[in-house]
């Protein structure tokens, strides 16, 4: 997917080019700003949006926590919003020069910050001052085994295997591998001390 390879090439040279330029500033202003116009009525009213709840936002579909710098200008952007609950996976705990800016964004209390995992099949880490973390299995036996809660979003593709599950409906499959449509909000809850298993399928 060139077009999205791109798209992201482009929003990764704007982030380092504001970091390196202004201090981040212009990364901070646009982003609070694309935030406030798809969650925030003029009026500054939450929105109520179909296929998108604008208590929660989750940060990084592709990407991650890749300087102090830059996780500098995420606590301001969710030192702004304070009403909106942010969900960072990340796998920077790996990283002891990062751990110190992470405990910073983890302090903020609209913010779950949850490590993930390294490897499949591998417990979801515990690291003093994040949140429980995550991790990919294989196998569900295993990962409740290991102590985890089992992502909604994930086990029903999972159970009915790839077969089954391109039989279902597409609006069903959409619904059954969301958080909205299973009414799930752990990964977005400050203070969970238990792993959350995301499985493979």
């Amino acid at each position: 997917m060139p077009n999205v390879a791109q798209a992201l090439q482009n929003k990764a040279d704007f982030i380092t080019k504001s970091i390196r330029e202004d201090g981040g500033d212009s990364f901070v202003a646009e982003m609070v700003k694309q935030i406030r116009a798809k969650y925030y009525k003029p009026n500054g009213e939450k929105k109520k949006l179909k296929n998108c709840d604008t208590d929660l936002f989750r940060v990084h579909d592709a990407g991650d926590l890749f300087s102090g710098a830059y996780i500098n200008c995420w606590i301001r952007i969710c030192d702004a919003l304070p009403d909106i609950r942010f969900w960072f996976p990340t796998r920077e705990h790996v990283r002891v020069d990062q751990m110190p800016h992470l405990h910073q964004l983890a302090l903020l209390p609209n913010v779950c910050l949850k490590p993930s995992a390294l490897r499949l099949d591998e417990p979801a880490p515990k690291i003093k001052g994040l949140d429980a973390g995550t991790a990919v299995y294989t196998s569900e036996e295993k990962a409740v085994a290991d102590g985890h809660y089992i992502c909604p979003a994930t086990i029903h593709a999972y159970r009915l295997g790839k077969k089954a599950w391109r039989k279902v409906e597409k609006k069903e499959r959409a619904k059954l591998s969301s958080c909205k449509g299973n009414g799930c909000k752990l990964c977005f809850i400050k203070g969970c001390n238990k792993g959350i298993a995301y499985m493979a399928h």
